[in-house]
């Protein structure tokens, strides 16, 4: 019974590391981060572009599913360019999504299993002894027997009854015992994968005119994550790409981790 206990033991103990690793802290109230603006000028033979971001909130709120691996926010943002030369372009913005570790399947049950056994007949010294001790006195009565035929054949059955009963007396506490254990078999399987990056973008992009500041105004952009273990962590992103006959460019600003 002390293998079906260590069994039980470890696998509770896998249970209990699952579940630590799933009950990380969650938002209980929502909270707002608001983030510093970022922007870079870029030189190119085409002539300069610029782009940026400010006024970037991001507001951290509890998962509807109330799920530890899920994780809510909404995100406001200007993201702006501006090209200063001859050439088109596009102005593009979004976030990266990024989770420590990825739960593709989480299994609760029980997985019960039962063992039967039978130990014995066995075979103790105590046994031996009386068995030997029967023979030797039978043959030791033969051999100080008479002449008369009658006391050798008396001797010799009186001598195996008796180690036929002492034989039994002790196979009665040597036999065939039945053993059963039980283990409940309590498991929680996880699937975990490597954490993916994914990107986010808003909208389609927005063309850029030469000599004017383009913008892409966002206000309250749903962003959920779900099925995630640990942390997961957002980051703004803004690229401008520009193009002529001769060249294509692009440059972009990123903006501060934060996590949800």
């Amino acid at each position: 019974m002390s293998g079906v206990m260590l069994r039980i033991i470890r696998r509770m103990s896998y249970v209990a590391s699952a579940l630590t690793l799933l009950s990380q802290p969650t938002t209980a109230h929502a909270d707002t981060v608001n983030l510093p603006p970022h922007e870079k000028t870029f030189e190119s033979e085409m002539g300069s572009f610029t782009v940026g971001t400010h006024d970037e909130v991001i507001y951290r709120i509890a998962p509807l599913n109330g799920a530890p691996t899920s994780r809510e926010a909404f995100v406001s943002t200007v993201a702006y360019g501006r090209l200063d030369g001859q050439a088109e372009g596009v102005l593009r913005t979004g976030y990266s999504v990024g989770c420590a570790a990825r739960i593709d399947v989480v299994l609760p049950g029980i997985d019960p299993t039962t063992e039967f056994g039978l130990e014995g007949p066995q075979q103790n010294s105590a046994t031996e002894q009386v068995q030997r001790q029967a023979t030797e006195q039978a043959q030791s009565d033969t051999v100080e027997q008479s002449s008369s035929g009658e006391s050798v054949q008396s001797h010799t059955q009186e001598s195996g009854q008796l180690q036929e009963s002492e034989s039994r007396q002790f196979q009665e506490f040597n036999g065939i015992i039945p053993s059963i254990a039980v283990d409940p078999g309590l498991f929680l399987e996880l699937e975990l994968q490597p954490g993916d990056i994914t990107n986010v973008d808003i909208g389609d992009g927005k063309a850029l005119i030469p000599g004017k500041t383009v913008r892409i105004v966002t206000r309250d952009f749903h962003i959920k994550v779900d099925n995630c273990a640990g942390p997961a962590t957002i980051r703004q992103y803004t690229y401008v790409q520009t193009r002529t006959p001769e060249v294509d460019d692009s440059g972009a600003v990123f903006g501060d981790p934060t996590t949800l």
